[in-house]
């Protein structure tokens, strides 16, 4: 943790934060720009997941063979392109495979960190680089909240977009110059001293990891896209009111993130993944029986599924448990692509569920009663499953 290939990969991760986040605050924007119906806009937003998702397995084998370095750079490349294609676009179907580009040039950064990390084992050191790792790139979704709404109030979404266009470009340069192809901290399975040697496999129990990854980040959708809307509709939130409001949503996040590395000195990773996807699965329940109470509340309770998400590099490393240094890169692609394709899906069935509901003339706090119901879901079943996981190091 420090040198410089880790520091060029979390301020990548910083990037790949933003291009998840910045729908929800400029989607009245990017619906009225590109004319998108209900269905249109879910699948905008989805594919951007649904195509991270898909391309996690193929990149972990990449990261097995050819290193972190050279399949990050290549990626980031054609995300660079994508993001500067959707913001010249006028076209929908443009915007929508500029988005799936994007989402494809994001999707190796944060694998890409935890296999620079844990390739040398599962102690409390890779533990502590991969969550502060985390909850650095937490900064790209507070970049996505206040300051973007109040940079496209100024100047529209197309510049604001043309910045974080550049900003990867030089993320990108920083990838390829200083990440090494070989892992510094050790390409082999031998552990950093005072780290733990690696366990050996135990792939029985590898399954109970998969409900948790799938459902982790749907709630997170409140916060990358479907919260603006949500916030709008019900609320009648403006542009800076739906960037303030997500900002508060993207710091709570960042708070729970940098908060991990130090609850695992006094928890276990299975303890704290367990009761956050509980917390999460509460607060759309109540979400769905009260989606119009209060905008003060429904803002709280999508912080606290927005910080699910922060058990990311706890349930990875909870895998790192269990898989060997040599197999590590398709292992947490698939967990990987468990993560992102609950979100891609979630995005796609919103929209679905959305225009149904419209079309049967359902009032905008019904439409909303009835995503949050189904986000409660997942939640609960990858928390009864995930009872059964194996244990990772505190």
């Amino acid at each position: 943790m420090g040198d410089a290939g880790w520091w060029a990969l979390c301020l990548s991760y910083v990037l790949s934060q933003f291009f998840r986040s910045y729908v929800a605050v400029i989607a009245t924007q990017l619906i009225g720009d590109f004319r998108f119906s209900a269905q249109m806009f879910g699948w905008f937003a989805g594919t951007f997941f649904l195509v991270f998702a898909l391309a996690q397995i193929p990149i972990g084998m990449m990261f097995d063979r050819f290193g972190v370095r050279i399949t990050t750079t290549a990626f980031m490349v054609l995300g660079t392109l994508s993001a500067g294609v959707l913001s010249c676009t006028g076209s929908p179907w443009i915007a929508i495979a500029a988005q799936a580009g994007i989402g494809l040039g994001c999707a190796p950064v944060f694998m890409g960190l935890l296999n620079y990390v844990l390739r040398s084992g599962a102690g409390m050191r890779q533990q502590s680089a991969v969550t502060i790792a985390s909850a650095i790139g937490m900064a790209g979704a507070l970049a996505a909240a206040w300051p973007l709404g109040r940079a496209t109030a100024l100047f529209g979404w197309r510049p604001a977009m043309l910045a974080a266009t550049a900003a990867m470009s030089c993320a990108t340069l920083g990838v390829a110059r200083f990440v090494k192809r070989s892992n510094p901290l050790g390409h082999g399975s031998s552990p950093l001293p005072g780290n733990p040697p690696a366990p050996t496999p135990s792939g029985g129990r590898f399954w109970t990891l998969a409900p948790a990854c799938l459902a982790m980040s749907v709630g997170g959708t409140f916060r990358t896209s479907w919260g603006g809307p949500y916030l709008a509709d019900v609320f009648g939130f403006d542009l800076l009111a739906r960037g303030n409001a997500l900002t508060v949503t993207s710091l709570v996040g960042a708070g729970a993130s940098f908060c991990m590395p130090f609850l695992v000195r006094f928890w276990t990773p299975k303890s704290l993944s367990l009761l956050w996807l509980i917390l999460g699965a509460l607060a759309a329940l109540t979400l769905a029986a009260v989606p119009a109470a209060s905008s003060v509340l429904s803002v709280a309770l999508i912080c606290l599924l927005f910080s699910v998400g922060a058990i990311h590099p706890l349930v990875m490393s909870q895998a790192r448990a269990v898989v060997p240094a040599h197999r590590l890169g398709r292992a947490l692609g698939l967990l990987n692509s468990l993560v992102f394709l609950g979100v891609a899906l979630a995005n796609v069935g919103f929209g679905w569920l959305a225009g149904e509901a419209r079309t049967a003339h359902a009032t905008a706090a019904q439409v909303y009663a009835s995503l949050f119901a189904v986000t409660a879901f997942p939640l609960a079943v990858g928390a009864i499953v995930f009872v059964f996981s194996p244990r990772a190091h505190r």
